[in-house]
């Protein structure tokens, strides 16, 4: 049995996964999917991030630090990060890095020690993209156009409002070294009807992972359009990284 650990992307919680969840756990493995702050049914609002990617991804943060260490490489977690919760993921990486067997990035932000999250910032202008559909009064029809072709319904019904980092306190809470964060296997899951497909490569291009893989007749939303296929590719990584 290993040990998956799910984190949604932005504006969704921890109910994106449900398939994912069943199907890992019908293949006999343990699965703790979270919210993370201000998301799915924290009780916390958007305004109580304050900018802060560490306050955002804190439930994962403090998740991690509660895991023993592990005494073997079975007993590592197998990290899954969607889209924002790339930079989530990252931040785990450095900090916990004997506790993670492989980190899986699915058509999520992957920085590494030579991407920074302003070089990121600054190809994909996420700060224009949120604040236009995801802040505010957010238009969950706007970003269900983006990102969906399945569950939209459910989508519809429980996105909520994504905060806006401070560039600068993200780029200081980011900072990835060789040492704890390159010592983790990464994988990156491509999503091939990815409306901004190009920015996948474009992430493996300059941050190489160690295996990546195309998921088929696969939109952003992967865990809804194609999960089977996705769950097949996580226990393959969970047999892999052992």
């Amino acid at each position: 049995m290993r040990h998956f650990v799910l984190v949604h992307g932005a504006c969704h919680g921890a109910w994106c996964w449900y398939k994912v969840i069943a199907e890992l756990k019908q293949a006999g493995h343990k699965v703790t999917a979270l919210d993370l702050t201000a998301c799915g049914i924290d009780r916390r609002q958007v305004e109580d991030v304050h900018g802060s990617v560490v306050e955002y991804s804190k439930p994962l943060l403090t998740f991690m630090a509660s895991l023993p260490a592990a005494g073997s490489d079975d007993e590592k977690v197998i990290l899954v990060g969607h889209s924002m919760a790339g930079s989530s993921l990252c931040m785990a990486m450095e900090r916990f890095p004997e506790k993670i067997s492989v980190a899986a990035f699915l058509a999520a932000g992957m920085l590494g020690p030579d991407l920074t999250s302003q070089m990121v910032d600054e190809k994909v202008k996420f700060s224009t993209l949120y604040s236009r559909n995801l802040t505010e009064s957010i238009s969950m029809l706007t970003c269900a156009s983006i990102y969906y072709t399945q569950d939209l319904e459910l989508g519809i019904t429980l996105v909520r409002p994504c905060p806006i980092w401070d560039a600068e306190e993200a780029a200081r809470d980011t900072v990835l070294t060789n040492d704890r964060y390159g010592t983790v296997a990464r994988a990156y899951v491509v999503c091939d009807e990815e409306k901004d497909g190009a920015f996948q490569w474009w992430l493996i291009e300059n941050n190489p992972p160690d295996e990546h893989v195309v998921i088929p007749g696969s939109d952003h939303m992967v865990m809804f359009s194609q999960p089977s296929l996705l769950s097949e590719y996580l226990l393959q990584l969970a047999a892999k990284y052992i």
